[in-house]
C-alpha cells in the first residue's frame, strides 16, 4: 500500500503526463498542419487573449490554493489531508488548462513561445510535488500528525 504523499506524487505524476500529452498533440497537430497563416494583426490578438489568459489562470489558481490552504489549518487531521489531496487536484487541473490554452495558441499561431509555457506548467507540477516537509508547513501538522502520515492507507 502506498502512504498519503506517494497517492499524492502519483497523482502528480499523473498529471504530469496529461499534460505532456497535450504538448505531443500540439505539436503532432501543428506538424501535421503546419502554419496556418493566420493575419498578423489576428495573430497578434489571439497571442495577447493566449497571455492574458494562462495569466489569470496561474494567478487566479495561486490565489484560491492559498486561501483554501489556510480555511482547513484548523481542521482535524484527516479532514486535513482529504480537503488538502482535493485542493492539489484543482491546482493540477489548473495548470493542465494552461498547457491546454498553450498548447491552442501554439497551433493557432505557431509561435514555439506557447511550447514553453506548457514545459513551464509541467515543471511547475513537478516542482509541487508533495513531501513530508511541504504537507507539515502547509497545513501546519504537529511532530504526532507527521508521523501519521507515513502509515499506509488502507
Amino acid at each position: 500500500m502506498k502512504n498519503y504523499i506517494g497517492n499524492l506524487n502519483g497523482l502528480h505524476i499523473k498529471y504530469i503526463i496529461i499534460n505532456l500529452v497535450f504538448v505531443a498533440a500540439s505539436y503532432l497537430t501543428h506538424l501535421i498542419i503546419g502554419d496556418i497563416g493566420l493575419e498578423n494583426k489576428i495573430n497578434m490578438y489571439i497571442s495577447v487573449i493566449m497571455m492574458i489568459l494562462i495569466l489569470t489562470f496561474f494567478i487566479s489558481g495561486r490565489k484560491k490554493y492559498q486561501s483554501q490552504l489556510n480555511k482547513i489549518k484548523t481542521l482535524a487531521l484527516g479532514e486535513k489531508l482529504n480537503i488538502y489531496h482535493n485542493i492539489n487536484k484543482k491546482r493540477l487541473v489548473s495548470f493542465t488548462i494552461m498547457t491546454i490554452i498553450a498548447s491552442v495558441g501554439f497551433v493557432l499561431s505557431s509561435n514555439p513561445l506557447y511550447l514553453g509555457f506548457s514545459i513551464l506548467s509541467i515543471l511547475l507540477i513537478f516542482l509541487n510535488r508533495c513531501s513530508k516537509v511541504k504537507i507539515s508547513f502547509e497545513l501546519n501538522l504537529r511532530k504526532e500528525e507527521i508521523e501519521m502520515i507515513d502509515k499506509p492507507v488502507k
